[in-house]
């Protein structure tokens, strides 16, 4: 097969900053491939095949007037335009529609035969929590040349190689491409660095600690929020298990760090106070919190949140710690500052005994943004069954599929991460750019019951604040975990026994 001639699509503006957070899952497996070889023939051009190929691109949605805080965007018009020009009789219609319940608007369409042509889904969503056999397998595809990606001898080996691995099914089958990245960073005001003589960010968290206490002392407040509790539990759980994540992982048989995975865990003392790398985080975390400024400590981070991220946005703190949409929302405050920002710190021995030195700055966000596309098989959508509409729209997704239009899509909306070989991230992206190589091996609790996550972040604030010691802390966190662990296994049924 032959290259095809790359066509530039229109210009499309590559705005710098932003990013919205995905949900994270685990890996499965549940959708069997129906997809043929790949052909040679020219889809859309030699195929014969001609009409109209509809897209539901989530965030990317161009020109969209019915998705709410979805700003204008004409990245990927501009690259159906290209398309279409090169394809006469082919029509890109894309879907500008909310949905609720995404998840069922998928089974409902799906069962009616009625699904996108080509549509949005997460690599959990489609591997465990979609219905079977509703996307193609696109394994087949990724092993054979992307005609529109020149040296390349494959389209996976133009692709971020770490997230194919683990956003693979349990069988080893992908179902969509994957081009967007959700991270996580401390974001720091770079005038008020240089005010209080910081040439450059901290790298490791001892040095974070001493950025704080030298903001601290040059009068200007280092940080003032309140921390979220399921970030960072799993930054330090995910770091300090790691030696154990497939064991923990493994309980329920599939990939990922399952409710019944960490139940288990819990039950088994691992998860839990009973082992002293569970919470053997808290106190160096608050030597770090000791040091901002105490206003938000003791509140739901969901109710001070956006005042918290007001103050860093308005210059009256120094440093916050957000995912990647910041940039963006920065960008659109107008702020009169350069924004700086750097990874969660790879702990050392000194920083704590139970560190594996594991690189954890990942373990928060992930490939779980926006450009994940899946295309729809002939049982999911009859319009798939149409002689050669298979081959146009794996070509269509071939087209898109490139690292020059993931990073000018991925660019323009400004709140995720690309993650190609090839691709660029705007300037304010860089640094957590490398977050995207790491493996999806997070480790947390909150999973066994609805209230665990708030209940933990009550006792978490109460204890940073200085309103209860560790000692207490650590009563009051087993028994949130045996209360969860109750709820789970009244709820479902489970012999803990029989692991």
């Amino acid at each position: 097969m032959t290259a095809k001639k790359y066509v530039q699509p229109a210009a499309a503006a590559l705005l710098s900053l932003g990013l919205v957070l995905s949900g994270c899952s685990s890996n499965g497996g549940n959708n069997e491939p129906s997809a043929p070889a790949p052909s040679e023939t020219e889809p859309g051009e030699a195929s014969g095949w001609q009409g109209t190929i509809t897209m539901y691109a989530q965030s990317y949605t161009p020109n969209a007037q019915n998705i709410a805080g979805l700003k204008a965007l004409t990245g990927l018009q501009d690259i159906a335009d290209a398309y279409e020009a090169a394809n006469p009789g082919i029509k890109i219609e894309f879907i500008d529609e909310e949905f609720k319940d995404y998840t069922q608007t998928v089974r409902v369409k799906a069962a009616a035969g009625e699904m996108f042509d080509v549509f949005w889904g997460q690599w959990a969503e489609l591997n465990n929590i979609f219905p079977k056999g509703i996307a193609e397998d696109l394994t087949v595809y990724f092993d054979q040349p992307n005609p529109y990606i020149e040296g390349a001898p494959t389209w996976r080996e133009a692709m971020n190689q770490t997230v194919i691995s683990e956003t693979t099914s349990a069988d080893g089958k992908s179902y969509n491409i994957n081009g967007d990245y959700v991270a996580t960073a401390f974001f720091y005001n770079q005038s008020l660095f240089e005010q209080a003589g910081i040439s450059e960010p901290p790298q490791s968290w001892s040095e974070l600690i001493e950025v704080t206490q030298q903001l601290n002392a040059a009068g200007i407040t280092a940080m003032s929020q309140s921390p979220d509790y399921d970030w960072f539990q799993r930054h330090f759980l995910s770091d300090f298990y790691a030696e154990q994540f497939e064991e923990i992982a493994g309980y329920d048989g599939n990939p990922g760090v399952s409710s019944l995975d960490q139940s288990v865990a819990i039950a088994k003392g691992m998860l839990s106070t009973e082992d002293e790398r569970f919470m053997g985080w808290w106190p160096m975390f608050k030597s770090l919190t000791d040091n901002w400024k105490a206003d938000h400590l003791s509140l739901d981070p969901a109710v001070v949140g956006e005042s918290a991220r007001n103050d860093f946005l308005a210059g009256r703190t120094a440093i916050f710690y957000d995912g990647s949409w910041l940039p963006e929302t920065a960008s659109d405050a107008n702020i009169d500052f350069e924004l700086g920002s750097f990874n969660f710190p790879v702990l050392t021995p000194e920083d704590s005994p139970y560190t594996t030195g594991t690189d954890v700055s990942g373990a928060v966000g992930g490939p779980n943004a926006a450009f994940q596309f899946a295309i729809s098989t002939p049982e999911a959508n009859a319009t798939m069954k149409e002689p050669g509409k298979r081959e146009a729209v794996v070509d269509w997704l071939q087209f898109v599929g490139t690292p020059v239009h993931v990073e000018t899509v991925v660019n323009e909306h400004g709140r995720f991460v690309p993650t190609w070989p090839d691709t660029t991230p705007s300037e304010s992206m860089v640094e957590l750019a490398s977050q995207a190589s790491n493996k999806l091996q997070a480790i947390g609790v909150g999973g066994t019951s609805p209230n665990l996550t708030k209940n933990i972040q009550r006792i978490f604030n109460l204890y940073l604040s200085g309103n209860i010691d560790l000692e207490r802390a650590k009563a009051d966190m087993q028994k949130e975990l045996d209360a969860a662990l109750k709820d789970y296994e009244s709820k479902n049924n489970v012999d803990w026994t029989q692991y």
